[in-house]
């Protein structure tokens, strides 16, 4: 069966994209600045603004402003150009991303800031950092004002969602990490 046609609508999408199997898609911080360096130059060349990025050890994720319906080309050069170097890098042969990039197209406001914590939290959830500005492969700190390090990312549209200021977005995903990590609440116990 063929896969179901995706979304490309103008808009804002959160975009995931996994290395095949139990591969890594980052061995090393040199990968992890060549995917950067490459994400910018997509930007660029496309006119996408990038709201959110978190790059895990198996998988990225993405929160992506596309003005037009040019996610399937820009997601194209970024997955081939980045497979490529990476399997020169490595010494690496086959297939690289597991299938096709993911997507979901952003339907709201809230559905922003959801996606948004969603996406920088990831470290926090899988127990690597205990807040999400201490990952050093997020665009979070950047956003909320505590680095200068990913000076391409843009989160203005998640800060004004967040009530207006850099405080009330680190905030919102403070409290989004406390309900994720809480052990569910039983009644009757």
């Amino acid at each position: 069966m063929p896969p179901r046609p995706r979304d490309v609508a103008p808009g804002f999408h959160h975009v995931w994209v996994h290395a095949t199997g139990p591969e890594r898609y980052f061995v090393n911080n040199e990968d992890r600045m060549d995917w950067i360096r490459l994400l910018v130059r997509v930007l660029d060349a496309y006119g996408w603004t990038c709201v959110a990025f978190c790059q895990m050890g198996t998988h990225v994720h993405l929160l992506l402003y596309v003005p037009d319906t040019s996610l399937p080309l820009g997601m194209k050069q970024l997955n081939m150009g980045y497979s490529r170097d990476f399997n020169t890098q490595h010494g690496r042969l086959g297939q690289f991303v597991r299938r096709r990039y993911g997507s979901r197209r952003v339907i709201d406001g809230p559905d922003l800031l959801g996606t948004y914590a969603y996406v920088v939290l990831n470290p926090v959830t899988a127990g690597l950092v205990p807040r999400p500005e201490d990952w050093r492969w997020s665009s979070h700190a950047t956003a909320v004002g505590l680095s200068s390090d990913f000076p391409f990312v843009d989160a203005s549209v998640a800060i004004a969602e967040a009530g207006g200021s850099r405080d009330g977005l680190r905030r919102l995903v403070e409290a989004r990490g406390l309900e994720l990590l809480s052990p569910p609440a039983t009644s009757g116990v």
